[in-house]
């Protein structure tokens, strides 16, 4: 083997381990997703069925407070319709962001305009169901 030669390959190896270093530490040095993110994506990133469905197995117990009282005072089913899930996701949404220091008026309104999204789609579009999602919403915004 020529000097050039030794050359060229050791400069091979030196540059496959370097790559291959980055991405063991890079993979290494990854964070864990934290429960505030989880929780953000619980509420605003999933939808309601599959919200409920996670609810169900209720993960993150010692992080997450999955308590509910459903609609509190109000019906939980008004007129036919079932805003028992809204309702679910509503508490978790107080509930978490109050744990974890983030309760403020800018993510109460957040937490509460997804609260009316969730109204709304369970209504599909139904005049009396979509004014009760209303009614339901402003008690929330003056209450909650």
């Amino acid at each position: 083997m020529t000097a050039s030669t030794l050359r060229r390959t050791a400069q091979r190896l030196v540059t496959t381990a370097a790559v291959a270093g980055t991405i063991v530490v890079g993979a290494g040095a990854a964070q864990a997703e934290s429960i505030e993110s989880i929780t953000d994506k619980y509420l605003f990133n999933t939808s309601l069925s599959n919200f409920e469905s996670i609810r169900d197995s209720r993960p993150y117990p010692s992080q997450l407070d999955w308590s509910s009282d459903a609609c509190s005072w109000s019906p939980d089913k008004p007129i036919g319709f079932d805003f028992t899930p809204g309702c679910h996701r509503h508490d978790f949404g107080y509930r978490n962001y109050k744990k974890q220091g983030r309760f403020n008026d800018a993510n109460k309104k957040r937490i509460d305009d997804n609260f009316y999204a969730d109204l709304k789609g369970i209504c599909k579009g139904n005049s009396a169901c979509n004014g009760t999602a209303w009614v339901y919403y402003q008690a929330v915004r003056k209450f909650g």
